[in-house]
């Protein structure tokens, strides 16, 4: 990837803005029980942002100093362009571009990704058995998922797992999880439940803190700190046994302070923050008006934990 000029370095209190989480549709194939309502509705494919359009924007994005990229959704292996977007954006001075997908449509992508500049990968996957995965996500899926993430790892892309928990639904998966993690040699890192969206009814019954997840595990293989840049949403141990996990409590502990992220969706809204719904739209936005807008959405960036959010997770990019 190229060399970049960088006008202006976009902070918020302190706070450099480097990484951009890129929201490519709102549509997904999974109905998973803590992010899709039942009455859930999506955009019409017109009013996605197109692969040039994003290219445009996330090019402007640079010039103010973002330099890693994350493809989130929505599920973005739904995007027929997913490659194309890929492509398009190994052309700008990037440090870094990864994707975030349930992996259930990932395999017939693989082959266009492999020779990109998209090598990382992080694959969410709530549960290990074959009930409960159709339970949480209302799909039927989870040997072709496991399937593909063995495929990815075959063809040299670098794989975490992202695991929500929830308590009294997969909490007591946590520890197969681990020795998923510790057997497959594959990262594992473990989510708590957000109070965003439909989760906010079931908050106080779902939440399970990182503090036990950790306890959970510690219990049983222990725990090594790893050290993790500042800027870090997890936190991440290495085990007795060599296996590695990560826990990003973003109730329990939250991390505001130090967070470097900015939020695009997939109609063109920069977002400071995923707990706030301010935002600009930057769609068709010229590079000459970008300064003046970014300042308000470094302004909009909280110090400090937002309790909840109403609007559902798929809708803001996950």
């Amino acid at each position: 990837m190229e060399s970049k000029t960088v006008n202006v370095r976009l902070s918020s209190y302190g706070r450099p803005l480097t990484k951009l989480r890129v929201s490519l549709l709102d549509a997904c194939n999974f109905g998973c029980v803590y992010c899709m309502p039942a009455t859930a509705a999506f955009c019409h494919k017109e009013d996605y942002l197109s692969s040039d359009e994003i290219s445009e924007i996330v090019g402007n994005l640079v010039n103010y100093g973002v330099e890693e990229v994350r493809l989130t959704g929505g599920e973005p292996t739904l995007r027929h362009d997913l490659a194309d977007v890929v492509e398009k954006l190994g052309k700008l001075s990037l440090k870094k571009i990864s994707l975030t997908t349930n992996a259930s449509r990932l395999l017939q992508f693989l082959p266009a990704l492999a020779d990109g500049p998209c090598r990382s990968m992080n694959i969410s996957l709530d549960s290990l058995e074959p009930d409960n995965f159709k339970k949480i996500t209302t799909h039927d899926g989870l040997g072709r998922v496991l399937d593909t993430i063995e495929r990815a790892r075959a063809m040299g892309f670098k794989i975490k797992i992202n695991t929500v928990v929830m308590k009294g639904i997969n909490h007591h998966e946590v520890k197969n999880f681990v020795r998923f993690a510790e057997r497959e040699n594959i990262e594992v890192r473990f989510l708590e439940v957000m109070n965003i969206g439909v989760v906010r009814p079931h908050f106080q019954e779902w939440h399970y803190s990182g503090h036990d997840i950790l306890r959970d595990i510690e219990s049983e293989f222990g725990l090594s700190p790893v050290q993790m840049p500042a800027d870090s949403t997890a936190q991440v141990f290495t085990t007795a046994q060599g296996g590695r996990v990560g826990l990003i409590a973003s109730e329990s502990m939250p991390f505001c302070g130090g967070c470097s992220r900015l939020r695009l969706s997939s109609k063109g809204v920069l977002r400071a923050c995923l707990m706030k719904e301010d935002g600009k739209n930057l769609r068709g936005v010229q590079p000459s008006e970008y300064a003046p807008l970014l300042q308000e959405i470094a302004l909009m960036k909280p110090m400090t934990r937002i309790k909840e959010i109403p609007e559902p997770m798929y809708q803001i990019g996950g």
